[in-house]
């Protein structure tokens, strides 16, 4: 989805024997806003049904209250690997990739929402720390961050 949090222009790849092993999507302080609008409103657009709506809204209204990205951040907004290379350092070797381009671009610190306290001991390994671990409305939201030096 162009100019939206999905978007190609914010996406970096990683390979391993010749295929697609992970994917990090790193969002500058300045974009996040907009893109988060954009991304809401295709998201809201192609829902069905009324429910499903006031659902994601309500979704939306947790991570507002927590300030997902904040100025001076740059929002690690999606990680992800292939199971079958887990273990081999690829997720690592993609968030030193967020963290060098915060580093070059000037930006105070990485953050992102862990989504259970199993992923959250990955960051705190490579050294993020738990800035918000609170249930809002019956979900656990976990937010870390990284400074950069």
């Amino acid at each position: 989805m162009p100019d939206s949090r999905y978007s190609l222009n914010y996406t970096k790849v990683i390979e391993y024997n010749g295929e697609v092993a992970g994917i990090i999507i790193t969002i500058p302080y300045e974009d996040f806003n907009k893109l988060n609008v954009k991304t809401e409103k295709i998201i809201l657009k192609s829902l069905k049904g009324f429910v499903k709506k006031i659902r994601f809204l309500i979704e939306d209204v947790k991570y507002n209250l927590v300030g997902e990205c904040n100025k001076g951040d740059l929002y690690v907004a999606n990680i992800a690997t292939n199971e079958k290379v887990r273990g081999l350092g690829l997720g690592k070797a993609l968030m030193n990739y967020a963290e060098r381009l915060a580093k070059e671009n000037h930006y105070e610190r990485c953050v992102l929402i862990a989504k259970d306290e199993e992923t959250s001991e990955f960051y705190e390994k490579i050294k993020y720390e738990k800035v918000f671990n609170r249930n809002i409305l019956g979900e656990r939201i976990i937010k870390m961050a990284k400074p950069i030096i």
